[in-house]
């Protein structure tokens, strides 16, 4: 996945998030380390809690200390809360490569969000709409398939971004 497309999507993401607030929760599932010693303030809006504003101020703490020498150290600054702290901690690393993948839950996305994925048309995002209200839950990704239009390589250009998170009992 290139960089570059992966920053727009996020950005897309956190711009198209405050639509998704008027309807149902959006789940996500997130998997991987996000290095904060490199990570750009797009990067660091893909965790959880984290929006622009605080990602800037992250950014320009870490410019200020010269690096992180502690995950905690993010506690101080402003937006990032205990309870921000306590969902993101487990997703961030001090060195290494950034691997964070974050998927969003086939069940809740919203139309904003199918159109913030690479290269979602209107008609395809609608189309993977319909078929959930038709059908009800999907029960893997691998269903997107019935998807009319939605072949083998696109199911796996969007098993990228997407997951189906099984209901809570």
């Amino acid at each position: 996945m290139q960089n570059g497309m992966l920053r727009v999507l996020l950005l897309s993401l956190v711009l198209l998030g405050a639509a998704s607030l008027v309807q149902a929760k959006v789940l996500r599932v997130y998997a991987g380390k996000l290095n904060i010693n490199s990570a750009s303030t797009a990067d660091l809006t893909r965790l959880p809690g984290i929006g622009e504003v605080t990602a800037s101020r992250i950014v320009k703490e870490r410019e200020r200390r010269g690096r992180f020498a502690d995950p905690r150290e993010l506690k101080g600054v402003k937006g990032v809360s205990e309870r921000v702290y306590g969902n993101l901690h487990e997703y961030v690393a001090l060195q290494g490569e950034s691997d964070l993948q974050v998927h969003i839950d086939l069940n809740t996305i919203t139309k904003p969000l199918l159109l913030g994925l690479p290269s979602m048309s209107t008609g395809e995002a609608q189309s993977i709409l319909n078929y959930r209200r038709a059908n009800g839950r999907f029960s893997q990704v691998t269903e997107l398939l019935k998807v009319p239009g939605i072949d083998q390589r696109r199911l796996r250009e969007l098993s990228e971004w997407l997951t189906v998170v099984p209901p809570r009992r």
